[in-house]
This record gives C-alpha cells, structure tokens and sequence, in this order.
C-alpha cells in the first residue's frame, strides 16, 4: 500500500485532546527516565508537568535485559539505574488520573509494550531507536492507538516505510514527530524545515521532539507549525552517567515555555490581514490627518505647499490630499489645525 497525502486523519484525539494542524499545540513534558528509579520523584515529575499546564506527561517504560544485550555493558548498568518496576507504572498512572493530565508511555521492548496495554494508554510513542524495527512498530500499529513516530535518525525513506507499516495496519493516526537524536542537538543541526518537508511528502500530522538546550526551538517549532511539542523535564540537573538533563526544562522555565507556545499558536492567528478589533482604537491617535502647515486665510486655494500630514487621525486622511488641493478655504484655517471637509469649498 502505497502511503499518499491522503492516508492519514488530519484529526486525531488522545485522552480528551483533539489534535490538529491549526489547533492548540499538544505539549508533552517528557518525564522520560528523569525518576531516577524513585517514585515519589517520578510523581513530582507529573506535579511540574501539571503546574505547568502541560496537555501530557509521557515515560519510557523498559527492561533493561530486554532492551540492551550484554554486548554493551555500560548501557545495561545505565539504564538498569532508571528502570522503574511495572507496578510503579500502575501508580504513576493513577496518579495522573488523579491529577487531571494524560499519562503516555514510550515502551521500548515488547515486554513493556504489552505492560502499557494494560494500562490502556491513551497513545503509544515510538522513540526514534525502533528506526528500522519494522516489526515492533507493526505490533505498536496493531493497538489501533494514536501513534506519536519520532524520527531522529530517520531518513525520508525510512518515515515512508514506517508509514507504510503503519497504514498497512489499518491504523492512520500518526503524528510524525521530527527529532535529531543527540543531547544536546547543536543549533546548526535541528533543522526545523524538515518538518515542512515531512507535511508536504505525506500529509501528516507534523511536530517536534525537541534536545536542545533551552526552549527557544520548541516556540520556533510552534510558530512554524508544529501541532505536538516534546520536551524532556527534570528536576535534576549536573546528574553523572545521564544525558536527559542536558536537554530538559526543569520548575524555574517548563511553565514559562509551556505558556509561550500557547500564547506563540494563538497569535499565528487566521492568516487575513485586517485591523484587529482591539487595534480599532489605536486608529484614533495612530494615524495621521491632513493638517494646515500655515495660516490659510479665507478665499485661499489650497495648495502642497500649505499642507502636512500629523496625528491625531480624526480628520481628512493623507491619500485624500489630491481631492482637497485646489479647493478654497471657506474661512481662514489656523497653522497646525485638523482641515475638514465643511471648511472647504
């Protein structure tokens, strides 16, 4: 099956958000593996995500066997410092029931991915590692769940094949996140057209997950277009044998990011160039009025040379000028006054 700009559904809903191109941006605070193996840590972690008024708050759900092979020591011994039990996982998501905020997951073994559906997960994220993983991601497909894909490492090619899996699945709500894996992503390096390009292949939903440093990209990514913004958070920061923090916000700016790709996709705004309504007001001392640069004395002509332009803007506008020179002047106008119209004849 061949994945045209028609296979996918402009609208997608996860929990109680619908999300679309020119909709409110759908923000995930990424608490990704930030707990550091501790619980009430990872509860903070919604704490901040909720305070913030973020749409989601997403972890990556593992086990390490499962996910790293004994060919890599030093990432097995990593990540086994972050590994949460499943039952852990049942209480973060309760708890972010009972904090009001979506709870999602990225599962990143086949173990986990069936955890996470009894958890009824309101969508499944496929971190960008599944690149080439066909058959996981097929599985993931399968769930008939939202699909956030991230495709730092991907190719072009890859996202069609991808798709096309996904598709094939009879599943067509995906958002294709785009994402360079690497923390931090140098700023020559991210790269945020790719996502126009990405939109005009394949007609999908397109946002952004984001490891820079800072949050200046993610308001780009939103002022460009993005309907999904991804940004780790933390609470931690200067952590050994850890990269996450590198690229995360953490209590003192996650709000503020947050509230600023908000008000950044409110003011995109419809896109028709007229004076806004509360801009009606400022018309009044903004603009400028056709005004008497000297005396005109009663039976004058008005001609350029006797007129200016200045504010306030309740008079005879500027482009009108050429309608009012050569008329004569009724009674004598003062220097630095408003012309009218009943002055003139």
């Amino acid at each position: 099956m061949k994945v045209k700009p028609t296979s996918f559904n402009k609208v997608i809903t996860i929990g109680n958000k619908k999300i679309r191109q020119r909709g409110p941006v759908f923000i995930i605070a990424e608490a990704g593996v930030a707990h550091f193996k501790d619980l009430k840590k990872a509860f903070q972690l919604v704490d901040l995500a909720v305070d913030a008024k973020a749409s989601a708050v997403k972890f990556q759900i593992f086990k390490t066997e499962k996910l790293i092979s004994a060919a890599s020591g030093e990432w097995r011994r990593r990540l086994q410092s972050k590994e949460l039990p499943f039952s852990d996982f049942s209480k973060i998501k309760e708890y972010c029931h009972r904090r009001g905020i979506i709870f999602l997951a990225t599962a990143h073994d086949e173990e986990s991915l069936a955890f996470a559906d009894t958890l009824d997960v309101a969508a499944y994220k496929i971190g960008s590692g599944e690149v080439g993983n066909w058959p996981f991601i097929q599985k993931v497909a399968l769930r008939k769940k939202p699909i956030l894909l991230s495709t730092g490492m991907y190719t072009l090619d890859d996202i069609s094949h991808a798709l096309k899996v996904i598709v094939n699945m009879g599943n067509r709500n995906v958002v294709v996140l785009h994402c360079v894996t690497q923390y931090p992503v140098h700023p020559d390096e991210v790269n945020l057209r790719a996502m126009d390009t990405i939109r005009a292949k394949f007609g999908v939903l397109v946002g952004y997950s984001d490891h820079t440093q800072g949050f200046h990209f993610p308001l780009a990514a939103a002022a460009r277009g993005a309907c999904v913004i991804e940004k780790h958070i933390t609470l931690d920061f200067n952590v050994p044998d850890a990269q996450d923090w590198k690229v995360s916000c953490g209590p003192d700016d996650f709000p503020l990011m947050v509230r600023q790709i908000k008000e950044i996709k409110t003011g995109l705004g419809t896109g028709k160039k007229n004076p806004s309504k509360n801009e009606q007001s400022s018309i009044q001392w903004a603009r400028k009025s056709i005004v008497a640069k000297t005396d005109i004395k009663k039976g004058d002509f008005l001609t350029s040379d006797k007129l200016c332009c200045k504010r306030p803007g309740v008079g005879i506008i500027p482009s009108d000028i050429k309608k009012i020179i050569g008329k004569k002047a009724k009674h004598t106008i003062r220097k630095d006054t408003l012309i009218k119209w009943g002055q003139l004849v």
